[in-house]
């Protein structure tokens, strides 16, 4: 693949958005950036797989302005705002949180 600087534009602001998302969900200060982070023991591997997975849904999302993407024969599917796999990953590791 060749470089796309407005495609590789929108992968990265998905990615810094992730990043930002995880950093606040679960207190792991972590700059993706820094080659000194990843791999690391301080950050684990499941701050690193939500954040891959989010930055994911927030590229694919971009596609969409009501959330709803078509699929041509297979109809239109709805990328809901929220997934619970990348939820369950950000919940394992983050503060626990009593009203």
């Amino acid at each position: 693949m060749q470089p796309d600087p407005v495609e590789d534009g929108v992968i990265d602001q998905a990615r810094t958005a992730a990043v930002d998302y995880g950093n606040r969900r679960t207190n792991y200060l972590w700059d993706p950036n820094d080659p000194t982070v990843w791999p690391s023991p301080q950050l684990p591997d499941t701050v690193f797989q939500a954040c891959v997975l989010h930055a994911s849904r927030l590229y694919r999302r971009r596609d969409t302005v009501d959330g709803t993407i078509s699929w041509g024969d297979a109809g239109v599917v709805r990328v809901g705002r929220a997934d619970p796999d990348i939820e369950a990953l950000y919940g394992s590791v983050g503060p626990v949180v009593f009203g």
